[in-house]
């Protein structure tokens, strides 16, 4: 169909989804099951299969997937010339496959390891195995055509991360107006965060030097700089004290915070990143309905049932080692009522 009817349909689609989907209200709902045959069937609305724990663990975790999957594609399928921006979501899992390729390679083995299955939207000849350069050949990848050394991967893995994220930038800047700001919010709203929480993690878990933090950092334009809009936010924090949250109060994401204890105060990453799990998914729930029927609702929905499914590996984790379901909902930023 063509794009202002597909993109009628899909929003109407999408938002039947989210009324089923475990989010805002109804992700409780994961964390009131005992075990993982309950889940199982709360998901997916059949019996669980006969397997041990940990392998059923693996199998809901598994099936979850491939459903956000199948639903994505469909949503792509539907549109006779898909916007490349809503095609660009998957290629964060093409990514993931190329690093675990070239981790695989790296270490010396020859056993093709467990991908991300995409199916038609994947452009790797993954049948190609185990030449690296062939089953990137004709790709957008094709300049990824070398196994890296051991001393190699980590820089390896930066560079794939960084040709994601400026893949992704280059298709949000063919857009102008309220799109454009759409789709920049979403962007800006998953990045910053990301690179924010990094930056502080390691600066303070790992002692790094604020220079050398920088060169860990993503950016869009030429470096990472102050003025970089993904780099900017997570470099400024590295000039505030750490242990003095007054210097923190003004600070963007300030309402993030954690509390003052009484043996002193430090700012706490992994409490920041529980916080923000909740702003990143309320963010895009925004975006969803104030940007109906575009390209950008469809974006927010996928980031939307992302969030789900992190929502739903927790559940699982959470009942495999018998964890307080309220602490559980807590390290993934759920509000407890």
């Amino acid at each position: 169909m063509d794009q202002s009817n597909a993109e009628a349909y899909e929003y109407a689609k999408a938002s039947g989804l989210l009324g089923k989907a475990f989010i805002g209200n109804r992700a409780h709902l994961l964390f009131e099951q005992t075990s993982l045959s309950d889940l199982w069937t709360l998901l997916f609305k059949t019996p669980a299969p006969m397997m041990p724990e940990r392998l059923l663990a693996e199998e809901i975790e598994r099936e979850a997937f491939k459903k956000l999957i199948a639903q994505y594609s469909r949503f792509i399928a539907d549109w006779e010339n898909a916007p490349e921006i809503i095609k660009e979501q998957l290629k964060i899992f093409e990514i993931e496959n190329l690093k675990e390729i070239s981790d695989t390679l790296c270490s010396g083995s020859t056993v093709l390891p467990e991908l991300i299955d995409l199916g038609k939207y994947s452009s790797l000849h993954y049948e190609k195995w185990p030449d690296l350069k062939a089953i990137t050949e004709e790709t957008e990848y094709d300049w990824f055509n070398k196994v890296p050394s051991a001393h190699e991967q980590q820089a390896t893995d930066f560079k794939l991360d960084m040709y994601l994220i400026k893949s992704y930038w280059k298709e949000i800047n063919k857009y102008s107006g309220e799109l454009y700001e759409a789709h920049l919010k979403l962007f800006l709203n998953e990045f910053v965060i990301k690179n924010v929480i990094w930056a502080l993690r390691l600066s303070i878990y790992y002692g790094m030097e604020k220079e050398e933090v920088i060169k860990h950092l993503l950016y869009v334009g030429e470096q990472a700089c102050e003025s970089d809009p993904v780099a900017g936010p997570a470099i400024k924090v590295l000039g505030k004290n750490p242990e003095n949250r007054v210097e923190w109060e003004n600070w963007e994401f300030s309402e993030f915070l954690n509390p003052n204890s009484g043996n002193g105060w430090k700012i706490d990453p992994a409490y920041i990143e529980r916080q923000c799990y909740m702003r990143k998914f309320r963010k895009s729930v925004q975006v969803f309905h104030q940007y109906p029927m575009t390209s950008a609702s469809i974006v927010a929905w996928f980031r939307i049932k992302r969030f789900e499914l992190s929502c739903i590996r927790t559940a699982v984790e959470s009942i495999r080692l018998n964890v307080n379901p309220k602490d559980a909902m807590t390290s993934i930023g759920i509000d407890i009522q």
